[in-house]
């Protein structure tokens, strides 16, 4: 009897271990904001303490060890919001293997996952600027056994809008450049005959000054010579007398 006991508590003990998540020391950090131009963002999940097949170098400041075996099939999920809620897009790992499934692709954002620098990196494509928000990894490990559900700190995926506005704008300032150039060209030979005509009148009006003040000379010249032959005239009438 006691026997059966102690079995059946030992069977209860390894279902639960298999089917329940663990709380332990484990955790999930993430960076604090990734930001996207093109749709597509990259964010990486660090698992703390850090499995062996997780380390591409030692690290001599990590006082703790994953107190786990190795995980060799996972899965990882994005979850939208502050609180992690709703489930964006997920991917498969199996490390034994080395294969890599996509789940659900018939959704319009898709996640894919790899080892990358020390992390499992979720690669999110088919970001539009209303997917800006909150997102959470939560990384589910099946085997081998306990099962874990570990859900990170939160990272904020900024997403800009489409690339095409830049290039857009872009082209619509070098048009408005070449038009200012073709006004500049069509301004220019207009501007030559208008200063070859203000010469021509500042000319004319100096020739125009020139015999003015020439014709005055003249008959002021007049205006001597006819008081002189007056005044001979009133002379030589004096002296007859």
């Amino acid at each position: 009897m006691f026997l059966t006991h102690c079995v059946m508590v030992w069977i209860l003990g390894t279902v639960l271990s298999l089917c329940l998540p663990v709380c332990s020391a484990v955790k999930v950090t993430q960076p604090y904001k990734v930001v996207s131009s093109n749709g597509t963002a990259r964010v990486q999940c660090f698992v703390q303490p850090q499995p062996s097949f997780n380390q591409i170098q030692a690290f001599s400041d990590q006082t703790q060890h994953y107190p786990y075996p190795d995980p060799e099939e996972l899965r990882v999920t994005l979850l939208k919001g502050l609180y992690g809620t709703q489930e964006l897009c997920s991917s498969m790992l199996n490390f034994t293997d080395q294969v890599e499934e996509d789940a659900k692709k018939e959704r319009e954002v898709q996640c894919s996952a790899q080892l990358r620098e020390g992390a499992v990196e979720v690669t999110v494509s088919g970001l539009k600027a209303k997917h800006t928000d909150m997102y959470r990894c939560k990384i589910e490990v099946f085997y081998p056994p306990p099962y874990l559900r570990l859900t990170g700190n939160g990272t904020l995926i900024h997403v800009l809008e489409s690339s095409d506005c830049p290039v857009l704008e872009a082209q619509r300032q070098t048009a408005h450049r070449g038009d200012e150039e073709e006004d500049d060209d069509g301004t220019a030979p207009v501007s030559v005959p208008v200063v070859v005509l203000v010469i021509l009148v500042m000319f004319v009006l100096i020739i125009i000054i020139y015999f003015q003040a020439l014709q005055c000379k003249q008959e002021r010249r007049e205006i001597v010579r006819a008081a002189s032959a007056v005044l001979k005239k009133v002379d030589a009438a004096a002296f007859s007398c």
